[in-house]
């Protein structure tokens, strides 16, 4: 019994089939059974080496795995950690940081970090399996650093992370969500890139492709050309396996969302998916005013998806669309405690407050907004605007610039805040923009500077960006932008040119009050009062409380009354009166005869 015992152990152990349970695992994960993977892992785990001390770093790596996929964080790190593996084993490390930054504890994700052997943190450039588990480990440590407000050092192990896999697309998703660098620096990140040695010729360009459409994001959807006949093949197949993605049709929304095409963007992303790009499809919502589509989209996320901090953006962003601006902050302020990294959260919470004319408040969170946000135009676009409506208009243009150069950033690199040598106050924002918004803006608060012809000449600029090619399909909400030239070309003096600028503003919003009065004076202006008059009227029509409308009302009454003389007042003739005596008339009763014709007496 004694010789026989020993003989059996290792027979049992020469018939134990470890592949057949490591495949197992992969198995009943793929098939989201994790019960079942944690059992087949901890058997391979203890038959690999004899027990689990003892395991390899494969299986410890499976084991963990499955505990961190049953949501036991606290077990599958101390899985890795209990036996040294994060410090010699890539996908161990990846895994405990993981458990932890589940566990929301990122400072201990990073120790894990920074106690690996600095050897295994280096790029082969002959083992692209460890260069991919190494940019996982990299994005993690991005996650763990943003989590502790060190933006900075996330941004560059992000950017680590894509040198070493450049096919690792959730780091490059999570610089462009983030904003972590200008879109100058993305732009050479992506074409320093090593796809070629990384990727075949066809996943490269596919992969070129979809990157350079991530780094578009703001700029407007390009119009289709016919390809070139000169085009590669592979490239032109890659690229049309490329557009049938679904990340391809939300980089257009995206595109549409940023041209104001609020209509298509919401199309486009419908051809996804009811639940992709929430914040995109929340601002469309917002911005064509369907309340009740944002309350169905915001209620169904909120029961699907309670933990989610976009459920709650899209709910304070219904809020502030009815103009409940304390509830919409309530909500949006949960959605912060969620995801304190959001800036679309913190762009949202200051419109609330400016939508309450409450400008400290909002500039604060738009300040936060750019903190988040370094690499984005529209934060700096934002608190440009407070500036302007405090009449701050030094720290106005300073703002105004800064979104004009990060917007422009084929001009960005060589712009330099510091320098005044511009003759002309708004001459460095006119030099820079080239997107319509900032220009419209910039204009406004050139305007309200004084500077007429430059607020001029950004608005001309406005207008012409914004305009499609085809000239004829230019959206209504530039039709403030046609107003704001109509009244600077009157300061100018030059009534007749505002008035075709009002003219066109009334045909894309017909009946606006403000615009109708706007034509009313620049008609007085050129003489045509009786003109003046009648559209005034039909200004009054529509709004009876307009103030201007009134005023230049009475003003024009009072003057054309002052021009009407005796013999402009109408003579309206009396009708001819015929006095003549019929031919035979009745006798005239005297004075004393007595008509007894109605009279009747009786005595009975």
């Amino acid at each position: 019994m004694d010789k026989s015992e020993p003989t059996g152990r290792s027979s049992i152990e020469g018939c134990m089939n470890i592949d057949l349970m490591r495949s197992l695992v992969k198995q009943y994960s793929e098939l989201g059974q994790w019960t079942s993977a944690l059992f087949w892992a901890d058997a391979a785990a203890a038959a690999a080496g004899g027990g689990l001390d003892s395991a390899s770093g494969d299986d410890v790596w499976l084991l963990a795995s499955a505990m961190l996929a049953r949501g036991e964080l606290h077990r599958a790190a101390h899985a890795v950690t209990s036996r040294g593996l994060h410090r010699r084993h890539l996908l161990c490390l990846g895994v405990a940081m993981r458990a932890y930054l589940a566990a929301r504890e990122p400072a201990t994700a990073l120790n894990l970090f920074d106690e690996c052997d600095p050897m295994l943190l280096e790029i082969r450039n002959n083992d692209q399996t460890h260069n991919r588990a190494l940019a996982g480990v990299l994005v993690w440590q991005a996650r763990a650093l943003c989590s502790l407000e060190r933006r900075e050092a996330a941004a560059e192990a992000l950017t680590a992370a894509l040198r070493a896999d450049c096919a690792h697309y959730e780091a490059l998703d999570l610089l462009l969500e983030q904003h972590a660098l200008t879109p100058h620096q993305e732009s050479e990140l992506i074409e320093s890139l090593p796809i070629s040695s990384q990727l075949s010729a066809a996943e490269g360009a596919l992969l070129r492709a979809a990157y350079r459409e991530r780094l578009n994001r703001y700029s407007p959807a390009p119009v289709k050309l016919p390809p070139p006949d000169t085009e590669c093949p592979i490239t032109a197949e890659a690229e049309a396996v490329g557009a049938r993605t679904m990340e391809a049709a939300q980089s257009r929304a995206r595109r549409l969302a940023s041209a104001c095409r609020w209509t298509e963007a919401l199309r486009t992303l419908d051809t996804v998916d009811p639940w992709c790009c929430v914040d995109v499809r929340a601002a469309c919502l917002v911005e064509l005013k369907k309340s009740s589509e944002l309350f169905a989209f915001a209620h169904s996320l909120v029961d699907a998806y309670p933990n989610a901090w976009t459920s709650w953006y899209a709910v304070g962003c219904y809020y502030y669309l009815i103009g409940k601006s304390e509830l919409a902050r309530r909500y949006l302020s949960k959605a912060k405690s969620l995801e304190p990294s959001a800036g679309c959260v913190w762009l949202a919470y200051g419109h609330s407050f400016a939508a309450d004319n409450e400008h400290d408040q909002a500039m604060a969170a738009y300040f936060k907004a750019s903190q988040l946000m370094g690499g984005c135009h529209l934060p700096p676009l934002y608190v440009g605007v407070e500036c302007s409506l405090l009449n701050n208009f030094t720290m106005c243009e300073r703002f105004l610039t800064r979104a004009a150069a990060l917007h422009n950033f084929a001009k960005a690199k060589s712009v330099d805040e510091s320098d005044s040598s511009e003759p002309v106050k708004w001459g460095r924002v006119l030099k820079l923009v080239r997107d319509p918004h900032v220009a419209h803006e910039a204009g406004a608060a050139a305007f309200a500077d004084g500077d007429w012809y430059e607020a001029r000449s950004l608005w001309m600029l406005a207008l012409e960006t914004a305009t499609p090619p085809n000239k004829n399909d230019i959206h209504p909400r530039w039709a403030a932008t046609m107003d704001a030239l109509g009244h600077v070309s009157r300061a100018l003096g030059r009534p007749a040119d505002a008035l075709v600028w009002h003219e066109r503003a009334l045909a894309l919003r017909p009946a606006r009050a403000a615009t109708l009065a706007a034509i009313g004076l620049c008609l007085a202006l050129l003489g045509r009062e009786r003109d003046a008059a009648d559209v005034l009227h039909a200004a009054l029509a529509k709004d009876p409380d307009d103030v201007v409308a009134l005023a230049l009302l009475d003003a024009i009454v009072d003057r054309l009354d002052a021009q009407l003389t005796e013999e402009e007042i109408p003579q309206f003739p009396f009708p001819t009166v015929n006095i003549s005596l019929p031919a035979i008339a009745p006798p005239t009763p005297t004075a004393d005869a007595t008509n007894t014709s109605d009279m009747s007496m009786s005595f009975d």
